[in-house]
């Protein structure tokens, strides 16, 4: 499936068309094996899940606490729903689970896009988890890291870490709002 904006499916991504990025990105390093948390209404997933649809194999483990994440949420049908929408759904499978139970096991993955709220302490801790798979050549894509998405309302209210503090090795890859970064190699 050639990759189309999604902007029916609500999320931060969609204004500056920063699926177009992660669509290019999967399309790029074709992976086998993409997990997500923070799935929200899927429009991450679906373009993601568009990607894998175009190289013809890959599948997409997609994470999120749904209803019981206390903030913005949306249900695991609506989410499906979306997915279903495009006709991708051999292409995921979504699932109720906890992103920071899943730090303390990690698994394996090719590819790993994380959007859960991001500050510094939240990549911090991710990185920890991963380091090994990023220096093996795992790709590790998260929302945030430009100075604009560290300054807004919710992370100065709550005196969050910014991201460009957190002491990992990371780079910006899409600057646009909320901006997309990936975890380095060093």
């Amino acid at each position: 499936m050639k990759y189309k904006n999604p902007i029916e499916i609500e999320t931060s991504y969609s204004e500056n068309d920063i699926g177009r990025t992660l669509y290019d990105l999967v399309l790029k390093h074709k992976p086998k094996k993409i997990i997500e948390f923070g799935v929200l209404y899927g429009y991450s997933t679906v373009v993601m899940a568009m990607a894998l649809d175009e190289i013809g194999e890959g599948h997409i483990y997609a994470n999120d606490l749904f209803e019981d994440y206390e903030f913005k949420h949306s249900t695991m049908s609506e989410t499906q729903a979306n997915v279903d929408r495009y006709g991708l759904s051999k292409y995921v499978t979504l699932q109720k689970k906890n992103f920071e139970e899943w730090l303390k096991a990690s698994e394996d993955f090719d590819l790993l896009h994380v959007d859960v709220s991001n500050k510094g302490d939240t990549i911090e801790r991710l990185y920890e988890a991963v380091k090994d798979q990023v220096q093996k050549g795992s790709i590790v894509l998260f929302e945030g890291g430009s100075e604009e998405r560290d300054n807004v309302a919710w992370m100065i209210k709550y005196n969050c870490k910014k991201i460009r503090d957190a002491k990992v090795p990371f780079e910006v890859i899409d600057e646009k709002f909320p901006s997309l970064s990936m975890m380095k190699k060093i």
